[in-house]
């Protein structure tokens, strides 16, 4: 079985800004800088006799490319009714043009079994959240809060296979497929 998932890249200026930020939070588990990327797809568990079909699906997607930026630090689950906040990230600006992405992608590869009742929130993980939150938390978010990354054009996404390890998830590019 294969874990694959489908993400968009960050160039690797934006990336190491990004790694800069990623500090002075007590129960954070910092994301490796170099698998930092803006998921599309959580495809989990995949046979391996999958793959071959998955590619050639993948290959027909058509959407135009499209410039993106990070904004605005913030956490899931939020609000006054989250007990404990589990992910930090970091906002997408535009996000439609990756809900557009992640259309044509699933009306190649049908609709997200993974996540069927889940609607589509753009976002870069920055850390997973471990213990109970604390003001550091509150204090990233809030020093963060009116980030702006420098924009990029976004002309491909990428199909990943992630492998895990003890210590941790080891992202592998499977294939990239260009955007028109």
């Amino acid at each position: 079985m294969l874990r694959l998932f489908l993400a968009v890249d960050l160039p690797e200026g934006v990336r190491q800004e990004v790694a800069a930020l990623c500090t002075e939070v007590n129960q954070a588990r910092w994301i490796n800088p170099h698998q930092l990327h803006i998921t599309l797809r959580f495809m989990g568990k995949t046979p391996d006799h999958a793959l071959q079909g998955i590619r050639q699906q993948l290959a027909s997607v058509r959407s135009p490319s499209f410039d993106l930026s990070l904004r605005s630090a913030g956490t899931f689950p939020s609000g006054m009714n989250a007990k404990r906040s589990r992910v930090l990230w970091l906002g997408i600006e535009p996000a439609a043009p990756l809900a557009v992405l992640k259309h044509e992608i699933e009306a190649r590869l049908g609709p997200d079994l993974e996540r069927p009742n889940q609607e589509y929130s753009p976002h870069l993980t920055l850390a997973r959240l471990t213990e109970h939150n604390d003001a550091t938390l509150t204090q990233f978010v809030s020093r963060h809060r009116d980030y702006r990354s420098v924009g990029w054009r976004v002309d491909s996404f990428r199909l990943y296979r992630s492998t895990l390890h003890p210590s941790g998830s080891v992202h592998e590019v499977v294939e990239a497929y260009g955007l028109v």
